[in-house]
């Protein structure tokens, strides 16, 4: 059903002629906009319809009480994760990997002077397979590459008691 007029819906919808024109600049829907002398066009159902979804809106906005039990709950989530060692935090996970970049950078800067002279003389074919090997054989080194074991009995003073008795 279309309305003619921002009086005419305003009535409707239980609003002053002013709230019309503050709302059409945040998304009232208008069916068509008039001109001067010209009244607007509103199609009432998409308006109810509008306003119903712009109060539903507000209802279910989070309010700060409920943004702080959301962040306590993330917070008990993420340290529980911690705790069962399902998230590993950045600072425990940076020298393990800062680790297995520098054992690949040493193997790689070791081979080049390695194969330049075992390569004297070959003919393309076996340069080609010698270089495949090493890749693999880096490709492999990475893949079983392991962090050194941590020994834990130096944290726990407990654990380093009963090693002296």
């Amino acid at each position: 059903m279309r309305i003619k007029g921002q009086e005419q819906i305003a009535a409707i919808l239980g609003v002053a002629p002013k709230t019309i024109t503050e709302w059409q600049v945040v998304g009232f829907p208008v069916a068509v906009q008039g001109g001067p002398g010209v009244p607007s066009e509103y199609d009432a159902p998409a308006c109810v319809a509008w306003l119903v979804e712009r109060e539903v809106r507000k209802v279910q906005a989070e309010s700060p009480k409920d943004r702080l039990n959301r962040l306590q709950g993330d917070k008990l989530e993420r340290d529980m994760l911690v705790d069962s060692r399902m998230l590993i935090p950045a600072e425990e996970v940076e020298p393990l990997w800062a680790s297995a970049v520098l054992n690949a950078r040493e193997y790689l800067v070791n081979e080049p002077p390695r194969l330049a002279s075992l390569m004297i003389g070959l003919a393309k074919p076996e340069v080609e397979a010698m270089l495949e090997a090493t890749f693999e054989e880096f490709l492999k080194r990475l893949s079983n590459w392991r962090a050194p074991d941590v020994d834990d009995d130096e944290d726990d003073p407990d654990a380093a008691e009963e090693d002296a008795e």
